[in-house]
This record gives C-alpha cells, sequence and structure tokens, in this order.
C-alpha cells in the first residue's frame, strides 16, 4: 500500500503526498513514485484522509501496471546494437548529423579529412568502452607524434577542431543512448594560443599597391578587390555583375564559391547571415572593375552578361573560378615583389588594420568583414604596429598637456 503523507495549514489540510514502491530494477534496487494530491477545498478532514485512501489506491494500482508493462516491453525488446566507435560514426552519425544535406561542401570535406585521422586510431573499439583517458591520449599522441603528409605538425587550432568533433560523435551516442557517459566531459579542451595575424603594414601596403600596376589587368583587380575591400577569397570569387552598383558605389556580397575534392566547385549562400552584406567600393577599385566589364563585353559580345561572374574561369563568364588557383598566383607575386609571404586571406586583415589605422570606427570595419560582433574584428582581424600605438600615446599627451 502506498504511503501516505499530509501536509497542513493550520487546521486544514492542503494536500497528501502519495509514495509506492514499483519493484526493483537489474541491480536489486527499489523504485519509487510519488505524487501530490490537492483534495477539494469543500472536504473535512476526516473525508479528505479518506478520499486520499481511495485516490491512492487507484494511483498505486495505475503505476504499478504501467511499470509492469513497460518491464515487459523491455524484456522482449530486442537488445541494443553495440557499435564499435568505427562502425557507430560511419553508418549512424556521418549519414544522420554529416550528410544529412544541412551542411556545406566544405564543411563535410573537413569533417571527413579529421576522421581520416581519428578513425583508424579508434577502430574496432566498443564506443562505450572509450574513456577520457583514452581521448586524451590521443589528442597527445595528435601534438606530439602525428605528422600531416607534407612532415609537419598540426597547429593548435587542428587539434582544437579534432576535439571538437570527437565531442559532437560522443555527444551524439550519448543522447541516443547508445553510451551511458561522455567519455568527452572527462576531457579537458587543447588549448588554442592566440596569434597575431599576418597583415602588411602601411608602409608594405604602398608598396603592394605600387607591385600591382605591373600585374596582369585582371589580377591586378582580384588583389585590389580583396585587399580594398576585405572579401573573403570565396565571397570575391562569388560576385557577379549584378552584385555591383556603379552608380552608388557598392557591392553585395550574396553568394560564395568553395572547392572541395568530392563536389568540385560549389556556389552557395555566405556561411552566416551577417556576411551577406553591402560595402562600399573606392573609386580606383570601382574604376577597375568598369574597365573589366568592358573587357568583358568586348570578348562576349552577343551576351548579357548580368548574370556572369566578375572573376570567371577563362572563356566561361558564367562558371565560377577556382579559389585555390588566386593564392598560387598570389604567393608568386608576393615573392617577386619582395613582400610578406601574405595570402589572399591575409589581404582582409590587412584591410581591417589599415582602416583602422587611417580613423574608421570599429562598428564600420566591423560591418565591412560581415563580422556578427565586433569582438571579432578586435580580437582576430586588427594588428597595432608601433607607430599607431605612439599616435595614440601622442594624442593623449597633447589631451592633457603631458
Amino acid at each position: 500500500m502506498a504511503y501516505i503523507q499530509e501536509k497542513t495549514k493550520g487546521k486544514k489540510i492542503v494536500s497528501f503526498k502519495f509514495k509506492a514502491c514499483l519493484g526493483r530494477d537489474a541491480n536489486g534496487k527499489q523504485i519509487f513514485k510519488c505524487w501530490t494530491w490537492y483534495p477539494p477545498a469543500d472536504l473535512t478532514p476526516a473525508k479528505a484522509r479518506k478520499e486520499a485512501d481511495r485516490v491512492a489506491d487507484r494511483w498505486e494500482a495505475e503505476q504499478r501496471l504501467a511499470f509492469s508493462q513497460k518491464k515487459a516491453e523491455e524484456e522482449t525488446a530486442p537488445p541494443a546494437p553495440v557499435y564499435t566507435f568505427d562502425s557507430f560514426v560511419n553508418e549512424v552519425w556521418i549519414p544522420l548529423c554529416v550528410r544529412d544535406g544541412s551542411h556545406r561542401p566544405a564543411t563535410v570535406a573537413m569533417y571527413t579529412n579529421i576522421l581520416k585521422v581519428i578513425l583508424p586510431q579508434f577502430k574496432g573499439v566498443p564506443i562505450d568502452e572509450i574513456t577520457g583517458v583514452r581521448i586524451s591520449q590521443y589528442l597527445r599522441w595528435l601534438r606530439n607524434d602525428y605528422r600531416k603528409p607534407d612532415g609537419k605538425p598540426l597547429a593548435e587550432k587542428s587539434i582544437k577542431h579534432h576535439y571538437n568533433v570527437l565531442n559532437l560523435i560522443f555527444g551524439f551516442a550519448e543522447r541516443q543512448d547508445i553510451i551511458v557517459k561522455n567519455p568527452m566531459k572527462k576531457v579537458d579542451p587543447p588549448k588554442v594560443s592566440k596569434r597575431e595575424v599576418d597583415a602588411l603594414t602601411e608602409e608594405e601596403a604602398v608598396r603592394f599597391f605600387n607591385a600591382l600596376l605591373a600585374c596582369d589587368f585582371e589580377f591586378r583587380c582580384v588583389l585590389q578587390v580583396l585587399i580594398t575591400t576585405g572579401l573573403r577569397r570565396g565571397e570575391y570569387l562569388g560576385l557577379q555583375w549584378s552584385d555591383i552598383d556603379f552608380q552608388n558605389a557598392t557591392l553585395t556580397v550574396n553568394r560564395s564559391t568553395t572547392y572541395t575534392p568530392e563536389c568540385g566547385i560549389t556556389v552557395a549562400q555566405p556561411k552566416t547571415a551577417h556576411s551577406v552584406r553591402t560595402i562600399p567600393v573606392v573609386p580606383s577599385t570601382l574604376s577597375l572593375l568598369k574597365q573589366l566589364q568592358k573587357q568583358q563585353e568586348r570578348e562576349h559580345p552577343a551576351t548579357i552578361l548580368t548574370g556572369a561572374f566578375v572573376f570567371s574561369r577563362p572563356g566561361e563568364p558564367f562558371e565560377p573560378r577556382d579559389p585555390s588557383a588566386i593564392t598560387r598566383h598570389m604567393k608568386r607575386f608576393v615573392r617577386s615583389a619582395g613582400l610578406p609571404d601574405v595570402s589572399p586571406h591575409d589581404l582582409r586583415h590587412s584591410c581591417a588594420s589599415l582602416l583602422l589605422s587611417s580613423g574608421a570606427d570599429i562598428k564600420s570595419v566591423q560591418e565591412i568583414l560581415g563580422h556578427a560582433d565586433a569582438s571579432t574584428t578586435l580580437n582576430f582581424y586588427v594588428k597595432t604596429d608601433l607607430n599607431q600605438m605612439r599616435s595614440a600615446t601622442e594624442k593623449y599627451a597633447k589631451a592633457f598637456g603631458l
């Protein structure tokens, strides 16, 4: 019979708490169920106690029946599949969480490349037997012993990506009741040292612009757009002529291109909502773009080029260009110009740094780069040199007569 405990306030009974033992679990531990019942306000204490006995009996019977039915279902249900780590990843996690149609090709490619390293290290090990110690040993191996195909060690950020993927896998396994405990909860995330971004100084930027004058015209347009707009590599390759507003001197980022070995060159929306943006274009860059448009019109006189790519595949105005091609070309350019070994993405850093050193406010630079908040702009894309710091202290001294 259920245990009944009444709660009173003054001389009035407010509620009854029922507690019943329904049985025992697989380990022999008793299973209890509790419920609070509130009697009608018009009942006297004696009638309330009598009604409580009747309600408690009925409630206990219902709970015991439900418990028995559930236990019978569990006993007749087929045993849950026992997964090894690699079978769970390949048969469950990848189909449901990676190749589910919600991820960009570049994201799928990133997961695929990371798993090429992870899976052999846990191959054949039951997923519910993998401990936090085993995962920590794997991360230590990545840090100290593993080498990429080019012989170089993994960067701290790449090791953190491995940790994140493992965290996603085991978190999903726990939510699906494949494992009882998530071993990642006992693994400390790898530390990632804050690294100063590579960006051109004002002096180097002057040399950069001078060296552009001797470049092939289209390549000059490419680098001029990158360093004056702060676009990502995939964003500038996704530009179409309909995105350029020559009258208002703006361009709009509506799409981005990526390349993966599996899917080739793909065009899709930018990676975040904040990446879709309209930004101003400086006069010299706008002039170069106008010249490039006229050049394309001469090359394709009978074609309406509104939907053509600004920087298209040679001879194919409606086909996007391979993003990796500009990176290879730029390496040769900076080497011949005696400039630091900066990449197309470093020109994005340079744009932010040069804008701020020229007096632009943080909010404007944030919007130009397409960041969700200004902290990203401050923490990762702004490079302050000694001249800027000296200028700031001079302004401070002048303001207070120091």
